[in-house]
């Protein structure tokens, strides 16, 4: 861990750890990042992201036994009283800006993903409960079956409502716009045909805040 992270033997080791973390995801889904920056705070649900992390940023000092990575059999404690509070959809919203701009792609879509996450991990009712499930499930639904482009349906969707809000586009020709996308897609493809469904796919109705 301590090598040159260019070296063979730190991307050999890199290998072997990325494989035990995989193996030992948590049931959400996610993987603890150990980098130097994300101290095992932050959870992504792509090895890719840990990976590319690890490369650019090292290990975070200390963490030689994997204790929250499955190394050893070592169980991991869960932490009492943790959590991110509950989902800001007010910051939702404005993330479109990231999805938008210059952040890593990885990174901003493992992030949408961790918010949601937390904010199911909050939730105080089955309800609502129920409908961050979707939300997790939709980032996770591709546009179309065998999509290689990697589109996700929450995602996209939430870049098209962007896209919609900064170019003043009424909600009509918004729709044709949809429709439009819709049939030259493949059949049975997920997305949303009107602007109604496309804000229940990124926040459903009813939803507390």
């Amino acid at each position: 861990m301590s090598k040159d992270r260019r070296s063979v033997e730190f991307l050999a080791g890199l290998g072997v750890f990325i494989e035990t973390a995989e193996k030992n995801k948590k049931p959400s889904g996610f993987i603890s990042c150990p980098c130097f920056n994300c101290k095992n705070e932050k959870e992504y649900s792509s090895s890719k992201t840990l990976h590319n992390h690890l490369i650019r940023r090292g290990f975070t000092s200390g963490y030689v036994c994997w204790t929250k990575h499955g190394e050893l059999g070592v169980l991991e404690e869960e932490e009492e009283g943790g959590g991110g509070g509950n989902i800001n959809f007010a910051q939702f919203y404005s993330f479109a800006d990231t999805l938008m701009g210059d952040a890593d792609d990885e990174d901003s879509t493992d992030a949408l993903a961790q918010m949601l996450h937390d904010g199911k991990e909050d939730c105080d009712n089955e309800r609502d409960w129920k409908k961050l499930e979707r939300m997790l499930e939709d980032h996770r639904t591709l546009l179309y079956p065998d999509c290689k482009e990697g589109h996700m349906k929450l995602r996209s969707t939430l870049e098209l409502l962007q896209w919609k809000a900064s170019n003043g586009v009424s909600d009509k020709e918004f729709n044709e716009l949809l429709m439009l996308i819709k049939k030259l897609f493949p059949e049975g493809n997920k997305l949303p045909a009107t602007k109604y469904e496309a804000k229940e796919v990124v926040c459903p109705l009813g939803l507390e805040v």
